[in-house]
């Protein structure tokens, strides 16, 4: 009797949360099931086999012997037996006693059924959808994904309950977290068709996927029926600022389907870094390589920086040909794009004895039009003093803080953002660089020209080592110092 009255309190304080606008839907204690391998759980099983073979009296037999032990799975069980009443005439009333038992230690089984009785009503008792749904509700609280559904379908349908779209959501997500292959493949289409606020395209199809996963049959021509994943789509989401997920897209495509473009863009993410995605040098020169490769607009220059920046931060892990391709990179872009700060990255591999290249020539040659056609600092500081000299180049010995800053603060002068990027990008059929007109531009734009192209004797005289400005000695053999 106690446990039948606590029930009915429990769906009496029930009631009042059921038409709330945030249903309460948080975890209840679970209720205790037979131990795998126990004789409770033995006996049960045989019974249930018992009574599937239809031998119900042997099955009931043995329910009724676990009853006295607290079997909750028995008491669901025999309160099946009787609701069906194949071997005896339906008891409604024995049945709804034998549940409510369950139902009061939160029994997801016991709960369930007992909601679809009060749904369609028996004998003397006519429907009640309002404590079917508060039963499904709590059934779906202690863990039944099946009664999540139906009361999420009820919440939509206002059977019940009024209706009410976010708490019908919120069951369905429930249903779906508990693994229902039809809760799936119904979130899916509530992102696709837009009536999830938080949901898209790129959503719906991770659910649709997830059905998939469970066997859902009509998982594969949902998912079919989606537009494609292709770059266009992934430049959308960056326009949107929603950057994980286009670089997600971004990285899908470009290994997986070879998609060139999109390995510029997903590169140019681990290059700048962006809200959800961190740097990552050594993997953005993968895929700008790739890029790169293909001869994608602006992919080749980014490559370079990327394999710049992450040399200075594990050198180790680059082979020393991508240093030799980085190089050419920007002495490519220097001659054929003029972009002046790409001749300060020739001087930069060139000066630096570690990256194998130490070419005086390439340095003085793309280090003077980096300096004087470009005012980009790194050069002059490299290459002013080596002109004046008249000597050939000594390369420095690599500082504890790396080789150099001759990138300055190149990520951070963009790192304004991918957003401001998206525009770019779009305004070139989707594959303009993130450093176009910021990069090493807004680096050295922020330096007067008047700074950058200074007396060459006065430099000398101001600056008491070459190496200064880099934490590097003045070599022996420089007689300025």
């Amino acid at each position: 009797m106690l446990r039948l009255v606590k029930a009915a309190l429990l769906a009496a304080s029930f009631f009042g949360a059921a038409h709330a606008q945030n249903l309460v839907i948080t975890p209840v204690p679970e209720a205790p099931w037979a131990e795998p391998g126990s004789v409770t759980y033995l006996q049960n099983e045989r019974a249930k086999t018992l009574y599937a073979s239809g031998q119900y009296e042997e099955a009931r037999q043995i329910w009724e012997s676990l009853i006295p032990y607290g079997s909750l799975e028995a008491h669901t069980n025999l309160g099946v037996y009787y609701r069906q009443g194949k071997a005896v005439t339906p008891d409604y009333d024995k049945a709804v006693a034998l549940w409510q038992v369950a139902a009061a230690q939160n029994f997801p089984p016991a709960l369930y059924n007992l909601a679809a009785l009060y749904r369609e009503g028996w004998p003397g008792h006519p429907a009640d959808p309002q404590k079917a749904f508060e039963t499904y509700v709590m059934s779906a609280r202690a863990g039944n994904e099946t009664a999540a559904y139906v009361a999420a379908q009820m919440a939509f349908n206002g059977e019940g309950v009024p209706v009410n779209f976010e708490d019908g959501h919120r069951l369905l997500r429930l249903s779906a977290d508990l693994g229902h292959p039809n809760a799936f493949l119904t979130m899916g289409k509530f992102d696709e068709l837009g009536l999830n606020p938080e949901g898209d395209l790129l959503s719906a199809r991770e659910w649709y996927e997830k059905a998939q996963s469970m066997g859902h049959p009509m998982a594969a021509s949902a998912i079919a029926s989606l537009p494609p994943l292709d770059i266009e789509f992934a430049t959308t989401l960056m326009r949107q600022g929603r950057h994980r997920q286009a670089f997600d897209v971004a990285y899908d495509l470009c290994w997986h389907r070879d998609d060139v473009y999109a390995c510029e863009l997903a590169g140019r993410y681990e290059l700048l870094g962006a809200d959800g995605v961190a740097r990552n040098y050594f993997n953005a020169s993968m895929s700008l390589e790739r890029a790169c490769d293909a001869n994608v607009h602006e992919a080749c220059v980014n490559f370079a920086h990327a394999v710049a920046e992450g040399s200075q931060r594990t050198p180790e892990i680059y082979p020393r040909l991508l240093f030799r391709k980085a190089e050419n990179s920007y002495a490519a872009a220097c001659d054929h794009e003029e972009n002046y700060n790409a001749c300060a990255g020739v001087v930069f591999f060139n000066y630096y004895p570690y990256f194998g290249l130490s070419s005086r020539d390439r340095i003085m040659k793309y280090g003077a039009r980096g300096c004087i056609q470009g005012g980009n600092q790194f050069a002059c500081d490299v290459w002013m003093p080596m002109f004046n000299a008249s000597l050939p180049a000594v390369p420095r010995e690599r500082s504890s803080s790396g080789f150099g800053n001759f990138l300055g603060n190149t990520l951070t002068a963009v790192v304004g953002g991918l957003a401001a990027g998206a525009e770019a990008y779009a305004a070139n059929s989707g594959s303009s660089s993130s450093y176009s007109g910021s990069s090493y531009s807004s680096a050295s734009s922020s330096q007067s020209s008047t700074g950058s192209m200074r007396d060459f004797n006065q430099y000398l005289r101001a600056v008491n080592s070459i190496g200064t400005a880099y934490s590097a000695p003045c070599p022996a053999s420089n007689p300025y110092c």
